[in-house]
């Protein structure tokens, strides 16, 4: 009987390992927007081939949007081996939008692996109130949950970014921060960031009714945001959506 209670906790303790890695793996495999950190397949599976492609060759500035056709020629015209990012047009609640997907090179499985390191949301038909922003794009849905929200004046526009934060920070946001966005070691609260980007003459004063032309999703941070306050002007306000 002893044998048997142990082989039982034997097995207990190794389908345990083996689910808590699983489920670890899982947790780590994407942020809550569903879409930062997907591979450049996985993108492609989700929303089909782009309509178009982006580059952006820098320190030229030379920017490019071409069809897929047209790839093997872009990259000809290249100086320098250069990220080709992807452009679609799609249709959200009769809302037409802009979706520009930026991918980033993470090499730290000795790979060189394209995943999405931001995406740019436009909106087609003009502003849209700030209230209505989760019902036309889902994967903005935690913006109502964001426990720090910051306000900053864009430098050289007349117009305000509101920088919504969660709190979801872990091993992978830490990683994805620190080879996408900014390779400081200082900074340790790397999350889920929404960069909303009010239209011009829009009031200090954010409400629901706010209205916004654009959204840049990626990870930020506090700390990330102090180093630069300065510049902006940045100040924390309360989330005008709760």
């Amino acid at each position: 009987m002893g044998k048997k209670v142990r082989s039982m906790f034997l097995v207990f303790g190794l389908c345990s390992i083996l689910f808590g890695s699983v489920s670890s793996l899982q947790a780590s495999d994407s942020l809550d927007d569903g879409i930062l950190w997907m591979t450049k397949s996985e993108v492609r599976e989700k929303f089909g081939a782009p309509a178009y492609l982006y580059s952006e060759e820098e320190p030229y500035r030379r920017y490019r949007i071409v069809t897929p056709e047209e790839e093997e020629g872009l990259r000809k015209t290249f100086l320098y081996d250069v990220t080709v990012h992807d452009l679609y047009y799609l249709k959200r609640n009769n809302t037409n939008i802009e979706l520009r997907i930026y991918y980033g090179v993470d090499r730290s499985h000795g790979a060189e692996i394209y995943r999405v390191s931001e995406y740019h949301i436009g909106f087609m038909d003009g502003p849209v109130p700030l209230g209505k922003i989760s019902e036309l794009i889902p994967e903005c849905k935690p913006i109502h949950q964001s426990p720090k929200v910051f306000q900053e004046h864009m430098f050289n526009f007349d117009n305000y970014r509101i920088i919504f934060v969660t709190d979801r920070v872990n091993s992978l946001t830490n990683h994805f921060g620190s080879i996408f966005v900014d390779p400081d070691k200082d900074i340790k609260d790397w999350s889920l960031a929404y960069d909303v980007i009010l239209t011009e003459g829009e009031s200090e004063n954010v409400t629901s009714n706010s209205m916004v032309q654009e959204i840049i999703v990626s990870v930020d941070g506090e700390y990330r945001i102090g180093k630069t306050k300065h510049v902006f002007k940045t100040r924390l306000i309360k989330n005008p959506l709760q």
